[in-house]
């Protein structure tokens, strides 16, 4: 068996697919409110490192309470797959704009071996904000009209 077959978007590995994703809007809130705005900051990502494949999805944003981290490791031979998730279990009034990794109970059904799990709450969004953040509370996209085309303040 091979460690994975790349596939469209990501790997396919022992027939279970591990796919990125995003909303498409490069990380910044949109028009419409909260709901495009929050789906545009998750995602999930994919990428191999030799007969490792890792995946990171992130379903937190400033918006979501009681964000917690999950995921798992688990090996065959010499072959390895390492999810980690960013996720929330408060309200979730938006789309994710990633694609759920599989779950642990496909990959032992594979047979697959466990090697890690766990689940722990995490701090904010668990991922750094980004550069106009100053805050999780402040965290708008900056008003276009009000900055010249180098993001300083007119």
């Amino acid at each position: 068996m091979s460690c994975a077959e790349k596939i469209h978007r990501g790997y396919r590995v022992d027939g279970l697919e591990l796919l990125r994703a995003n909303c498409g809007c490069g990380g910044l809130t949109g028009p419409g409110g909260s709901g495009v705005g929050d789906c545009c900051l998750t995602f999930s990502s994919v990428k191999q490192e030799g007969n490792k494949i890792i995946y990171l999805g992130k379903v937190t944003t400033p918006n979501t309470t009681n964000n917690y981290e999950w995921g798992y490791k688990v090996k065959k031979g010499d072959h390895e797959v390492e999810v980690q998730m960013f996720d929330t279990r408060g309200p979730k009034n938006f789309k994710f704009g990633g694609v759920e990794p599989p779950p642990l109970s496909a990959w032992t059904a594979k047979g697959w071996t466990v090697v890690d799990q766990y689940e722990r709450p995490v701090e904010g969004t668990g991922e750094p904000l980004p550069e106009w953040c100053q805050s999780a509370e402040a965290c708008e996209r900056p008003v276009r009209e009000l900055e010249t085309a180098k993001g300083d303040k007119k």
